[in-house]
């Protein structure tokens, strides 16, 4: 069991999960102003960024474009198909002898705790691809996301979970990773007993009271997890845990739940952080001011709009015009018009100019669009594309953000699937490997986005050195003074030098191509002999039935 828990233990806990969340939550809040822009113009599903003291209440933002939530949704499409696709095996275990990885009792265990540790990822069995989805349209959004997971040891399922950035706050070591998170949720007294009853937890009278008698107040609630400080390797209880969970509340500041989880139960992947600091950076934060200034030319556009529709009107008194001052359409405005057939009432022309707002409108939408690398991650309305220009996109998408990829994989996905590995071995889920691997070390392994866009440019780099050879052939061979001083070998090496990422062992060295063409030059000899002899026997053979047929008939003595 990942997590062992106490009851009756030191009410401090719960004041020091509220202390820790006030001051982490403090720290962050220049950072939540930003946020708050980019829920309410990119990601309106996280409106209300900053407002986690208000129960589960949000404000909705009604943004005017949803040019940059498309955009941001296509790159979390983009993020979700090239890091964790379930429809490819993104990831894998391995030991750190890669010659015994090989080795078939090995290989086969691999296999075996690979297939176990993807399968506890499935829809059947976890909210893991659902749950991570939802996390990349928040680090396109954010530059972060938040995650949790646990085992559900009554529905025997795994808990994923991606939680509002609003709800969790972090602090960091002195390596830049994540090693403590609080977490500030609110629930109904009725959903509160429910959830901690479930589990064993001893909740207050007055929760209770509260929950018997329906009460509809939100109640706030902490989940502060850390390193355990009186950490005792082999201990029971939750001194023997890596990481110290403590659950309170604010009611009566009481702690329900003192417990341990051997590793970080919290996830909280970064797109772009520098040196020291806790929070990121992301595509959302380059696209705000685009999406800003967007949203004022949206807002600008529709005013102009509605004073082209339906403009302010110029009269000389009251009496020029009747009911409230409204003109209707197919009505006759009486005394609108002077004796001499001057009009006397007429509207205010104050349109402006709207081409010079469409246009630059235009520039904005695009410039949100490269912040999410729209060019790249979607393919809509393109027609004709050949299949190298596909890989060439596919280069470009996958070198352009591939970093930032390689630190989801590293701060969330990799984690999981080590620690999925943990819980599944504690639970007994994972057969042991063989004995000769015993004490080797065992790492995740998968193929960074770098990896992927050198491969892809590799494979394009060989087609067009095989397109390029077709070419020497053909002029080596062409019997003309350009083919006389052609040097077949010399070319092949020149171009395969012009290509960094052509790899070394698609081509043999001149002594060995030399070896080659003399045994085909010497099979050849051989078949052109055979056939000579061949030829000579078909010859003779024929000889010898004429004469047959001659003597037969008398002709020949």
């Amino acid at each position: 069991m990942a997590e062992q828990k106490t009851i009756g233990h030191n009410p401090t806990f719960a004041k020091e999960a509220m202390r820790r969340w006030d001051e982490l939550k403090a720290f962050r809040a220049n950072s939540e102003r930003d946020w708050q822009d980019i829920a309410a113009l990119i990601r309106p599903q996280r409106s209300g960024m900053g407002r986690s003291d208000i129960g589960g209440q949000r404000k909705f933002e009604k943004a005017l474009s949803s040019e940059p939530i498309m955009a941001a949704v296509d790159m979390s499409a983009g993020l979700y198909a090239a890091i964790t696709n379930p429809a490819s095996n993104w990831v894998g275990l391995q030991s750190s002898d890669s010659e015994f990885n090989k080795w078939k009792p090995m290989a086969d265990w691999i296999e075996v705790s690979t297939k176990r540790v993807m399968a506890s990822l499935s829809p059947s069995n976890s909210t893991f691809y659902s749950a991570t989805f939802q996390g990349y349209s928040d680090i396109a959004a954010f530059g972060q996301f938040a995650g949790y997971d646990e085992i559900d040891l009554v529905e025997r399922r795994f808990i994923d979970q991606t939680l509002s950035l609003s709800e969790v706050v972090v602090d960091i070591d002195g390596h830049n990773r994540v090693c403590e998170a609080v977490r500030k949720f609110f629930l109904k007294p009725r959903a509160a007993v429910r959830m901690f009853k479930k589990s064993g937890d001893v909740v207050s009278a007055k929760l209770i009271d509260m929950a018997e008698k329906g009460a509809n107040d939100d109640i706030a609630f902490f989940h502060h997890v850390c390193l355990n400080d009186g950490y005792s390797a082999g201990a029971l209880g939750p001194r023997g845990k890596r990481y110290l969970s403590v659950y309170a509340t604010e009611l009566e500041q009481s702690t329900i739940r003192v417990a341990g989880f051997d590793e970080m139960p919290f996830y909280y992947p970064r797109w772009d952080v520098d040196g020291g600091q806790i929070y990121a950076t992301g595509p959302g934060h380059v696209a705000l001011p685009s999406a800003r200034v967007n949203q004022q030319m949206d807002a600008a556009t529709i005013r102009a709009a509605q004073k082209a529709a339906d403009p302010t009107m110029l009269a000389p008194d009251r009496r020029a015009m009747p009911l409230e001052g409204r003109v209707r359409p197919g009505e006759v405005l009486y005394g609108g018009m002077s004796v001499r057939g001057q009009p006397l009432v007429g509207a205010l022309n104050n349109v402006g100019n709207l081409n010079l707002t469409i246009d630059e409108k235009r520039e904005k939408v695009q410039a949100m669009k490269n912040a999410f690398y729209y060019s790249l991650m979607t393919l809509h309305n393109r027609t004709g594309i050949t299949s190298e220009e596909v890989q060439i996109i596919e280069e470009a998408k996958l070198r352009s953000w591939a970093p930032h990829a390689d630190r989801i994989m590293e701060e969330y996905a990799a984690r999981k699937v080590e620690r999925r590995f943990r819980q599944l071995w504690r639970a007994g889920q994972i057969p042991p490997p063989p004995k000769e691997a015993q004490g080797l070390p065992l790492s995740v392994r998968y193929q960074s986005a770098a990896t992927r866009a050198l491969k892809a440019r590799e494979g394009i780099a060989v087609r067009q050195f095989i397109n390029d050879l077709g070419g020497l052939a053909q002029l080596s061979s062409s019997g003309t003074r350009a083919g006389d001083r052609f040097d077949e070998d010399a070319a092949i090496e020149a171009l395969h030098d012009a290509s960094p990422t052509l790899p070394q062992s698609m081509l043999r060295s001149r002594e060995e191509a030399d070896a080659r063409g003399q045994s085909r030059a010497e099979q050849q000899q051989q078949m052109m002999q055979q056939q000579q002899m061949m030829e000579a026997a078909k010859a003779g053979g024929g000889l010898a039935k004429d004469l047959a047929q001659a003597q037969a008939a008398g002709g020949v003595q």
